[in-house]
């Protein structure tokens, strides 16, 4: 039905949620790769799919009402940066500064967490030509990890996203970082994928703040071989809590 463009979405919903269990089995088998999930399962990496297997598995509804709820939570983090940032000549004065000039505001808040936290934005984000499509793409040389493919030289001015998962182009057909970026993170839960140590932070940050998934024990974040591994990050509390007592004055 995807395939030859079916417009009954209800019925391609239904579908999707009665084949639900052969979804996670086929994802879970371990064989099968994200290419083969990919040919088998198309619709699962367009943006409704996504979402009706996203609710499926967590809970987490992705509407309209959910994303109106981020887009106010982002603005806030947004909010919280411009506050405390005092030295225009960092990164994060950079980042606010093209943000000012007309940059995507979840982009920059996303960017400002990264920084904020010390982690590896390339880990998230691969900038390619402007014109460049798929084909064009050098696979190996993205992360093994769900990441954006930036078509431009910055994911705050982009106008076209592609998501990336093991190393396989499985969309590349957006036009709006906010869409690009849902299916991103969503497909660290749908592909159970641990977060990597390197944006640790950041993604459990988002899972908390943005996606309101707090799980009473557990972590999403992969084990570190040394050191001692929290149930929930020390960093991502205080930050949460301080953004939370934040008060925005013009």
């Amino acid at each position: 039905m995807f395939m030859h463009k079916d417009k009954d979405a209800k019925k391609i919903e239904r579908l999707m949620v009665e084949t639900f269990p052969s979804q996670r089995r086929d994802i879970m088998s371990g064989p099968k790769d994200t290419e083969e999930i990919l040919k088998d399962w198309p619709f699962l990496f367009q943006e409704n799919g996504m979402r009706i297997h996203f609710k499926e598995l967590t809970g987490v509804q992705i509407d309209s009402d959910f994303e109106e709820s981020t887009t106010t939570k982002f603005r806030r983090v947004l909010q919280y940066f411009q506050f405390v940032q005092t030295d225009p000549s960092c990164n994060a004065g950079s980042i606010l500064s093209r943000t000012l000039s007309g940059g995507d505001g979840m982009c920059a808040a996303v960017m400002l967490l990264l920084d904020h936290f010390k982690e590896q934005q390339e880990k998230m984000f691969v900038n390619v030509d402007d014109t460049d499509i798929a084909a064009d793409v050098d696979t190996t040389k993205l992360p093994w990890t769900p990441c954006l493919v930036v078509c431009g030289d910055s994911a705050l001015t982009a106008k076209f996203f592609m998501v990336a998962v093991d190393q396989v182009i499985v969309n590349e057909h957006f036009t709006s970082f906010s869409k690009a970026f849902q299916l991103m993170f969503c497909s660290y839960y749908v592909h159970n994928i641990d977060y990597p140590v390197e944006m640790r932070a950041t993604l459990e940050f988002l899972q908390r703040c943005i996606f309101k998934i707090n799980p009473d024990k557990g972590t999403k974040v992969a084990r570190k071989e040394k050191g001692r591994q929290y149930a929930v990050n020390p960093r991502v509390v205080s930050l949460i809590s301080k953004i939370a007592n934040f008060e925005w004055t013009e």
